[in-house]
């Protein structure tokens, strides 16, 4: 006899490494994907994180060994103030150093996918050496990778904040989302997209909110 009863497809798993306040988490989350542990070494972070999921938030410094699970996809923004522009991008900053930790972690656990994020300065710091350490050891552990620059405002985000984001599958090849809308502003932002929506400008992003007000849970009039 054949049953009519359809057996539901769990969603894909996805760890949260260098968590932070939890941006790629919310992305997958609102993609359908289900955020199984988050791991971040500092308290505040694990704290907002906790406070914005509700999943199981491991604060740990991940170049120590650790218990973690294994998942469908790892996503992670290591530490970025050792690259970014806006910083003294120190040569010696030990905190470029947890690229090649985040590329270990997922040689380790061996996802189907990974989501690996950071600022344009990640390619160029130290003569593109920090883009090795990620790189070589997941294309020698089997993955295929998808590199690139983007400018988030071609994402329909009311800001322009280029950010270099890897995509690696683990023996398929990963393609890349194509931009959701036309941006104005920054240098060659327009040539990234034609015939799109234009991205949302601030005013827009934020109508609807609320009116500001002295009582909790926030004080955004002080």
């Amino acid at each position: 006899m054949t049953s009519n009863l359809i057996t539901p497809v769990s969603a894909p798993t996805v760890l949260d490494l260098f968590c932070g306040a939890g941006g790629l988490s919310l992305g997958f989350k609102r993609a359908g994907f289900s955020v199984i542990e988050a791991v971040d070494q500092t308290a505040a972070a694990c704290q907002t994180y906790q406070t914005n999921f509700g999943v199981a938030v491991y604060q740990a410094d991940l170049t120590l060994p650790a218990d973690l699970p294994p998942a469908d996809v790892i996503v992670g923004g290591p530490p970025c103030q050792g690259f970014s522009s806006a910083g003294l991008r120190r040569t010696g900053d030990a905190r470029n150093s947890l690229v090649g930790v985040f590329a270990d972690w997922v040689v380790a656990l061996r996802p189907k996918a990974f989501v690996f994020e950071n600022v344009e300065g990640f390619l160029t710091a130290d003569n593109g050496d920090y883009v090795m350490d990620l790189l070589m050891p997941l294309i020698e552990a089997g993955y295929r990778i998808h590199l690139r620059k983007i400018n988030a405002a071609n994402y329909g985000v009311p800001q322009h904040r280029k950010r270099v984001v890897v995509i690696g599958g683990l023996g398929w090849n990963p393609t890349f989302p194509a931009p959701t809308h036309t941006a104005f502003g920054a240098p060659g932002a327009h040539l990234a997209t034609t015939n799109l929506p234009l991205t949302p400008t601030v005013e827009e992003a934020l109508s609807g909110l609320p009116a500001p007000t002295h009582l909790p849970p926030g004080n955004p009039l002080g």
